[in-house]
Parts: C-alpha cells; structure tokens; sequence
C-alpha cells in the first residue's frame, strides 16, 4: 500500500500517464448525462474525476518517459485518450439520448410541446415527459450500480486499450457507431409507441365527435381528454418500462466492451 509521499512521488515521475488517464476518466464522465447535469458545479465534477483517476492510477503500471516524447507526441496522446472517452461516453449515453427523443415524441403528441422552454437553472430545452423519463431512467442507473459497472467498464478498457496506443479509426468502428446511433431512434420509438398510439386513437375519436357535434369545443376538451390519456397510458406502461430500460442498461455495459475490443489495434 503506498503512502501519501510515495504516491506523489509516482505521479510526479508519471505525469504524462496520469493526465492521460484523467483526460479518458474525465470525458466519460462529463459526457454521461447524470453528470453532465448543469445542476453539478464543474468543480465538483473535475474533484470526481480526480478522484476516480487516482483510484485507478495505482492499478495500471504504465511508465512513459515524458522526457523521450516531443510536443506532437504528448498532443496525440492526449487527443487520442479524448476521442476514447468520447466514444466511451457516446455509447454511455445512448439510453439517456433514447428516453429524451421518446419524450420529445410523446409531448409533441399530447400538447406538452409547447411548454420546452429552456430553464434557467439547468439551461436544457427538454419536454415535461422528456425530464420524467430522464429522472426514471438515471435512478435507475444509479439504482443498479451503473456508475460501479462503469468503472469497471473503464478499468477493463485500459487491459484492452491501453494508455498511448494508436486508436485504429476503422470502417468496423464507424459501422458500429452509425449502427448504435440508429437504435436512439428504435429504442425511442418503443418506449413512445404505445403512448403515440393512444393519443393518436383519442385525436380519431375527438376528430368524430366534432363532426358529430359541432357547437362542441373540440380544442379545449381535447386538450384535457389528452393530458389523461397520457397520464393513464404512461402509469400503465411505466410497469413494462423500468424492466426494459433496465435490460437496455446491462446491454449497453456489454456493447461497450464489444466496442472497445473493436478499437484494439
């Protein structure tokens, strides 16, 4: 077990190693979006990565030379722990990304759409059944341990990349990327079908009973006919909901690593 002195004594002797571990650590986190949160102060966010890289720094014995590399050299490395983080972080985040575009969907159905404004404390553009999704699906990931599993994704990803390789920027990578970005949208179309359809179906039935009674305000019993639609299909659905993003959620952690195993040389 090192001690304070001995393990500032590492560090100072592998400075280029930390920051890079930082740099990947650091761009996961701050592109997940349970931490991208603007609710989180960035100080506290930049003390968690601190404080996951040197949890993790002891564990990888990587010793680089800084006095050996030129400016370029470092740049590179630094630039290619950035865009590992960033896929990392990506394909973190498709659940999250998904959920959102199934609110969006939902609410410009029901009328919801009309109150995204942007709030002024967290400065996001997000729908009222986009917010709701987003509070289920992150105590969700946190209720099943996904910053852990995480962690142990990232630690993993230095046995199969590790720090100051060259990232192989293949057409299997790109394939794999365009592929997981396509699911936002399946994943989000699932999660808003049976909502969408339900108040399409209560539109349909507005639509005939304007026609058959005209004098009738259509506009306004319409809108409160949809607000408990959507609340009574969105209670019934939450049951089946939870299971499944749950599901989504051990499937990602395994399509992470898939994706890593891609990115070895």
């Amino acid at each position: 077990m090192l001690d304070t002195f001995n393990f500032l004594n590492l560090i100072s002797i592998n400075i280029l190693p930390f920051f890079l571990i930082m740099t990947r650590i650091g761009t996961i986190f701050f592109a997940i979006p349970p931490f991208r949160s603007h609710n989180l102060p960035n100080i506290l966010k930049i003390l968690v990565t601190l404080s996951v890289t040197i949890l993790v720094f002891p564990l990888l014995s990587i010793k680089i030379d800084i006095r050996q590399l030129n400016y370029f050299q470092i740049f590179y490395y630094l630039l290619s722990e950035f865009i590992c983080g960033l896929l990392i972080g990506f394909l973190s985040s498709i659940i999250f990304f998904a959920i959102e575009f199934a609110g969006n969907l939902i609410d410009f159905s029901s009328g919801f759409a009309f109150a995204s404004i942007i709030n002024p404390l967290t400065q996001e553009n997000i729908t009222l059944t986009s917010k709701f999704y987003s509070l289920v699906a992150t105590t969700l990931f946190f209720t099943i341990g996904g910053p852990t599993i995480l962690l142990q994704v990232i630690i993993e990803s230095y046995k199969i990349l590790p720090m100051a390789s060259f990232l192989n920027m293949n057409m299997e990578i790109i394939q794999f990327i365009i592929k997981d970005f396509a699911s936002i949208f399946n994943i989000g179309l699932k999660i808003a079908a049976p909502v969408a359809v339900a108040l399409f179906l209560s539109d349909v039935a507005l639509a005939i009973i304007s026609r058959a009674i005209p004098q009738l305000n259509v506009f306004m019993l319409g809108f409160s006919v949809k607000i408990y639609v959507l609340f009574i299909i969105l209670a019934i659905t939450l049951i089946n909901t939870v299971p499944y993003l749950q599901g989504l959620f051990e499937d990602s952690f395994l399509n992470i690593q898939n994706f890593i195993k891609i990115l070895k040389v």
